[in-house]
C-alpha cells in the first residue's frame, strides 16, 4: 500500500511538471509568433511607406521636369528630407541626381529670393536643419565621385554635376542672395558668408570619411585638414602619391582648389 502511495504521488509530480514544461513551450511559441509578425508587419510598413515617399518623390521630379512653374526652396527642401529619409545608393541614385539638378536649377533663378535653395539658410526656424541637409547631400556627392569613372561618357556628366554641388556650396561669393544690401544677418557679429562657410567648414571635416574620400579629392589622407578624418588609406601610405603628407591643404586652400 506504500509503495502504490509513492508510485501516485511520482506519476502525478511528474505529470504536474510535464504540464507546466508544455504551457513554457506553449508561451515561447506564442511569443516567437508575435515577434515574427510584428517584424512582418514592420517590414510591410516599412516598404509600403518607402513605395509612397518614392511616389511622391518621382510626382514632385516628374512636374519639376514639365517647367510648368519654379518650385520654391522649402518644397526642394522638403523633399529632399524625404529623399534622404530612405536614401540608397543603388536604388535612389537616379532620384539623387535630379535632386541636385533641381537644387542648382534654383539657384541660378533671377531675382527669386525665394527659388534660391541656399535662402534658407537665412531661416532662423530651418538654418540647423538646413545645414545638416546640404551637409549630407555634398556627403553623397563624394559617394557617387568616388564610385564614377571620368573615361565614361555618362560618368563625366555626372561628375560634372556632382563637383559643382561642391564649388556651389563650399563657395559662398557665388551665392546670389549675399549680393543684395538688404540681406538679414542671422548670426550677429558675423558676415553671413563668413558664418556659412565656417558652418561648411565644420560640417564637412567632421565627419569620419571612409576610403575613397582622398580619392575624391586627389589629396592624401593628411590633406583633409581635420584630426575627426580616419580611413583605411591613410594607415597605408603605398595608396597615395604623396605619402609624407607634403600637399597638405588648409581649408581656404581646399576650397580654392574646388573652385578652381
Amino acid at each position: 500500500m506504500f509503495t502504490v502511495s509513492q508510485t501516485s504521488r511520482a506519476w502525478f509530480i511528474d505529470r504536474a511538471r510535464q504540464a507546466r514544461e508544455e504551457r513554457l513551450v506553449q508561451k515561447e511559441r506564442e511569443r516567437a509568433a508575435v515577434g515574427i509578425q510584428a517584424h512582418v508587419r514592420s517590414f510591410l510598413c516599412r516598404s509600403r511607406l518607402q513605395r509612397e515617399i518614392r511616389r511622391e518623390i518621382d510626382e514632385f521630379f516628374k512636374a519639376d521636369d514639365s517647367g510648368s512653374s519654379k518650385r520654391s526652396a522649402l518644397c526642394i527642401f522638403k523633399i529632399a528630407r524625404k529623399l534622404l529619409f530612405l536614401f540608397r545608393i543603388k536604388e535612389d541614385n537616379e532620384r539623387f541626381e535630379k535632386l541636385c539638378r533641381c537644387i542648382l536649377s534654383s539657384m541660378d533663378a533671377e531675382n527669386e529670393p525665394k527659388v534660391w535653395y541656399v535662402s534658407l539658410a537665412l531661416s532662423k526656424d530651418l538654418t540647423l536643419l538646413w545645414i545638416k541637409q546640404i551637409k549630407d547631400i555634398l556627403w553623397y556627392c563624394c559617394e557617387f565621385l568616388k564610385q564614377l569613372k571620368p573615361e565614361i561618357l555618362q560618368d563625366s556628366r555626372l561628375v560634372t554635376l556632382y563637383l559643382t554641388m561642391l564649388v556651389t556650396f563650399t563657395d559662398t561669393s557665388t551665392w546670389k542672395i549675399f549680393r543684395g544690401k538688404d540681406t538679414v544677418n542671422p548670426w550677429p557679429g558675423e558676415t553671413p558668408a563668413l558664418s556659412v562657410q565656417e558652418h561648411f567648414d565644420s560640417s564637412l571635416f567632421s565627419r569620419t570619411a571612409p576610403c575613397g574620400c582622398c580619392t575624391v579629392f586627389r589629396q592624401p589622407a593628411s590633406a583633409v585638414p581635420h584630426p575627426h578624418h580616419v580611413c583605411a588609406c591613410s594607415r597605408d601610405a603605398s595608396r597615395h602619391s604623396d605619402p609624407g603628407g607634403e600637399w597638405a591643404l588648409s581649408p581656404p586652400q581646399f576650397h580654392a582648389c574646388l573652385s578652381s
